[in-house]
């Protein structure tokens, strides 16, 4: 895969969207990124159905001795974002209550995750798109390996996670700068998986 795009198809015809891309493109400031519904991140969301709630793209970094990691991801996700308490912080909001759920408890007390009425699509509407980045030098498995350790420990920041209704996707890339033989990949990848989540609890607006 050479590129990734949310799924959201809401923002109207073909010449509307390549308009909106071109002004995001001029937009563009060097070592800025903006948190929140900015960006790619302007029309997504955490959550299905009427529990959605406006989510968006997060970033976090971090050093480990001389590496420097970076994770910045956009959470269009039809799942929920839950926090390290535990806590569902975005989606699966109840209108009438203010409350949001987690995905068991929504299973728990209504039988399904999914309305009946939304099974019928068939086209993927969710995607959550992360990138992780890092001046290490890495070879192309250990890059491959560090994609699938950090994207899976997304399941817990986002749930439920990789569903067939999300297109998710990882891109995992070094500017092969630094020379640091004492972090190996899978340390690396731990370090990249708490930049993770932290990334994805900085995609919405509180």
């Amino acid at each position: 895969m050479r590129s990734a795009s949310p799924a959201d198809r809401s923002t109207g015809s073909r010449p509307r969207r390549v308009s909106l891309r071109s002004s995001s493109l001029r937009a563009l400031r060097p070592a800025r990124f903006p948190l929140g519904p900015h960006g790619a991140g302007c029309l997504a969301t955490a959550g299905h159905g009427e529990t959605a709630e406006i989510a968006g793209q997060g970033g976090a970094s971090r050093a480990v001795g001389p590496t420097r990691i970076a994770v910045f991801t956009v959470i269009n996700a039809y799942g929920a974002i839950v926090d390290r308490n535990g806590d569902v912080v975005r989606g699966n909001r109840d209108s009438a209550t203010g409350k949001r759920r987690r995905s068991e408890d929504v299973v728990a007390q209504t039988g399904a995750y999914d309305p009946p009425a939304l099974r019928g699509r068939v086209v993927t509407q969710n995607t959550n798109l992360t990138l992780v980045a890092t001046d290490q030098k890495l070879d192309y498995w250990q890059l491959r390996s560090i994609a699938r350790q950090v994207h899976s420990s997304l399941a817990r920041a986002i749930q439920p996670f990789n569903t067939r209704w999300d297109g998710d996707v990882l891109f995992a890339v070094s500017t092969q700068k630094v020379d640091n033989p004492k972090l190996d990949e899978v340390s690396l990848a731990i370090a990249a998986s708490e930049l993770a989540w932290d990334a994805a609890l900085a995609s919405f607006d509180p």
